[in-house]
Parts: structure tokens; C-alpha cells; sequence
């Protein structure tokens, strides 16, 4: 009975769970660690130039003087880039501040093969996903050369790296202030794979994290675990991880069943055999 209880034990223990997409990332692309080396109180190069979703040179320059919410993903990707960006789109309307007059978002592609057009087809789906009216030039989507990018993401302290099927790199938010300052880091934390699990941000943080900025504050308080996305998940892994549950379902049934069954059929050898006895 000792034996078959310690396999229960270890079938329960080896149960499938959620996957985290925490874990620390050993690889770099040369630039350091994957992940992000905060730099609250140092200045973004004002002088970057990204195009914007209509294909028109922008300077970063020219969307600094309010606050703003900075996001870098890729416009490619499938796995939690689509998942974060439809999650802050759900959270903007529910924001205290009005965008565009008292902040804006700038999200940035690192993959220097995205164009305009394919950051503007984006853009229009976050934009009708939010359900409600939000001024158009608001919500920037910016594409770039490696050297833009790369020097946006150094100065940020967002380090990444690409792979064959895209890249691997940290998500979070970047508040910076009207100066073009950086004011705090806000990490994305929970994520389930699938639709089912969407991504959801805090408006209380998020407005916390805008009001500070206004005023050139350090943001403190936030969420410290990363979440990575990553390059390798294929389209169809929240299926896979769905069998896996499922299965692993099953065989901590199947274990219960068979500890029951054991368990049962040992008392009713005992007793045919005369072993139970009181005390």
C-alpha cells in the first residue's frame, strides 16, 4: 500500500500544469541578457526617426509634451505580442486621463521587415477592438531601420533577440513622461495560452503609472515577473497544452480510481482472512 500510495503521489506531482513564461533566458543577441535592464530617469533620443502607420517620417521628438505608454513588439507575431496590445486596448477606455489630449501610445515594431501598411492593418484591428471611439492619432504604430530600433531599445534597456521564426523578447510597458523621460516599467505577469486566457491590465496602474509620468515621477509599485514571448511557441501549442491538461486529468483519475480500488479490494482481503481486528 506504501508502494502504490507514492506512485499517486509522483503521477500528482508530474500532472501537467500551466506552462510559466517566466523563466530566466540565457541566450542573447549580443547586447546582454534577454530581458530588461530598467532605465527610470534616463532620457529617449528625441531625435529617433520611425515612420508611421500612414508611411510618414516621425520623429520621436514630435510625440513627446504629454505622457505616454510605450510598447515594443513585433506586428508578425502570433503568440502574446496580439495578446498584450488587444489586452491595452480593452484597458485605454477605461483610463481617467482623454488620449491624445492628456496622453498618447506609441508601440514600436522591432522587426525592421514590418511596414507601414502592416502596422497600419494592425492598428485598425486594436482599434476597432476597443468597441468605443479613440482618437485615431492617439495610438501610434511606428515601423523602423535595425539602427532606429536597436538604439530605441537600448535606451530603454529592452533587450531581445531574433530567431527563425521571429523573436524572442520581454512585454511590458514603458511610461515615459512629456521630456521624453522614462518614468517606469510596467510587466505583464499573467498570461494563459489560448483566447481563453487573455491578457488584462489594471486601470488603476495603468492611470497610477500615466499620472506619474505627467509629472516626471519614478513609478514604484509595480509588477517586478517578466513574461516573455516567445519565438518558438508554435500557432497550434494552446491546443497541445490543452491535450496535456486533459490528460493529465485522466491519469490522476485513473490513479484515484486504482488507489481506491487497491484500498478496497486490501480490506476485503483482510477481512475474508480473518487480519482486522480491533486495536
Amino acid at each position: 500500500m506504501r508502494y502504490t500510495l507514492g506512485l499517486f503521489v509522483l503521477f500528482t506531482l508530474l500532472l501537467p500544469g500551466s506552462v510559466s513564461a517566466h523563466e530566466d533566458l540565457t541566450p542573447t543577441d549580443g547586447s546582454g541578457k534577454i530581458g530588461i535592464a530598467e532605465k527610470t530617469g534616463q532620457m529617449i533620443p528625441p531625435d529617433l526617426v520611425f515612420s508611421d502607420e500612414a508611411g510618414r517620417k516621425v520623429r520621436l521628438a514630435e510625440l513627446f509634451g504629454k505622457p505616454a505608454i510605450i510598447t515594443l513588439v513585433y506586428y508578425t507575431c502570433e503568440h502574446i505580442c496580439p495578446q498584450m496590445l488587444g489586452g491595452l486596448s480593452q484597458a485605454l477606455p477605461r483610463l481617467e486621463m482623454t488620449p491624445l489630449r492628456d496622453y498618447r501610445v506609441i508601440t514600436v515594431s522591432i522587426d525592421p521587415s514590418d511596414t507601414p501598411a502592416v502596422a497600419a492593418a494592425a492598428k485598425n484591428n486594436y482599434l476597432k477592438a476597443m468597441g468605443k471611439p479613440f482618437p485615431f492619432a492617439g495610438w501610434k504604430f511606428l515601423t523602423g531601420n535595425e539602427d532606429q530600433i536597436t538604439s530605441l531599445a537600448r535606451a530603454v534597456g529592452f533587450s531581445y533577440r531574433r530567431d527563425i521564426h521571429g523573436f524572442t523578447h520581454p512585454v511590458a510597458l514603458i511610461f515615459i513622461s512629456p521630456s521624453g523621460k522614462i518614468s517606469g516599467y510596467y510587466y505583464v505577469t499573467q498570461f494563459g495560452y489560448g483566447a481563453a486566457a487573455p491578457i488584462s491590465f489594471s486601470s488603476f496602474d495603468l492611470n497610477m503609472g500615466l499620472a506619474a509620468a505627467a509629472q516626471g515621477k519614478p513609478i514604484t509599485g509595480v509588477r517586478k515577473a517578466i513574461l516573455y514571448c516567445f519565438s518558438h511557441e508554435p500557432p497550434g501549442q494552446s491546443r497541445f497544452f490543452t491535450f496535456m491538461a486533459g490528460m493529465g486529468a485522466l491519469t490522476l483519475v485513473a490513479m484515484i480510481a486504482l488507489f481506491t480500488y487497491l484500498q478496497v479490494s486490501s480490506r476485503r482481503f483482510r477481512k475474508g482472512n480473518g487480519y482486522d481486528s480491533e486495536g
